[in-house]
């Protein structure tokens, strides 16, 4: 069980710095999902937890003396409106009917590899190299029909194009010290088996989270991520956060803003929107 009341009682509101109290809303939320780590990268959320991520955030109204920000996507742009108490975290979606054989996958990290199974059956494993720092259901690319969505790290590759340019290529340094670059990559059910459906490129600047979410009210979802550099360590905060959509081929970038980001969650607000909350 959760004590709420070591939280609002051993700390101090006026001598606590903003990134601790979030430190320990991500500490009570993981609490939440039985699982340490960031809650919203992995799991479904039932109506109870529901309610009590509400009241989380509800606390985190009243006991940190800088408010966490909320954005919203206005006509191309973020923009800043106040967080109210009302707000719900969303959680990523884990399982759907990929195959449309009325049977629901689930899609899962192990040791930092993807897997859509059914039941204990593995239908589905990213192949070794790749490094899965994220997965969940998505429609990204607007097909109407679901992917699983990889945030992966692998071995950087240059585009075969790039062996006959004099300067290296285009994207020659879009890798870490390690010589690993960070991809989007969606899985998904065509042609009666699971397939890469999309891959982007070393994306060149690396992707720490990443979360799908319909912002403007169309249907349609966007992406949404908090990115780094690859100068950094993959722990490091992130540099920006950015608001993508799907052209048809990939994807284009909406709006962001550069800053120092630790953590980002999707919420709705009291009114229906969908809001990015970040510290």
């Amino acid at each position: 069980m959760v004590q709420i009341r070591s939280f609002t009682s051993t700390y101090s509101a006026d001598r606590l710095p903003i990134q601790r109290h979030y430190n320990l809303l991500e500490i009570l939320l993981s609490k939440l999902y039985n699982e340490t780590g960031p809650p919203w990268v992995r799991h479904s959320m039932q109506p109870k937890k529901i309610a009590f991520g509400t009241l989380i955030i509800a606390l985190l109204l009243q006991t940190t003396p800088i408010q966490p920000r909320a954005w919203v996507l206005e006509k191309d742009r973020l923009a800043p409106i106040p967080l109210s108490s009302g707000t719900i975290p969303l959680e990523p979606v884990t399982k759907t009917d990929f195959n449309s054989d009325g049977i629901f996958e689930t899609v899962a990290i192990l040791q930092n590899a993807a897997q859509i199974r059914s039941g204990s059956q593995v239908l589905w494993q990213s192949p070794p190299g790749w490094q899965v720092i994220e997965a969940m259901v998505t429609d990204l690319n607007h097909d109407g029909a679901p992917e699983a969505a990889l945030l992966v790290w692998r071995p950087f590759k240059p585009w075969p194009v790039d062996a006959w340019l004099p300067a290296g290529g285009r994207i020659e340094s879009f890798h870490d010290e390690a010589g690993d670059s960070c991809h989007l990559i969606l899985i998904g059910w065509q042609r009666d088996k699971f397939r890469e459906v999309w891959a982007g490129s070393a994306l060149a600047e690396p992707v720490k989270s990443f979360f799908p979410a319909d912002l403007n009210g169309d249907g349609r979802q966007e992406l949404v991520t908090l990115e780094g550099s690859y100068a950094d360590s993959r722990s490091a905060p992130a540099r920006a956060l950015k608001v993508w959509e799907w052209n048809g081929f990939g994807f284009s970038n909406v709006s962001g803003m550069d800053g120092r980001f630790e953590a980002m969650t999707i919420a709705y607000s009291g009114d229906g929107r969908t809001l990015i909350l970040v510290p």
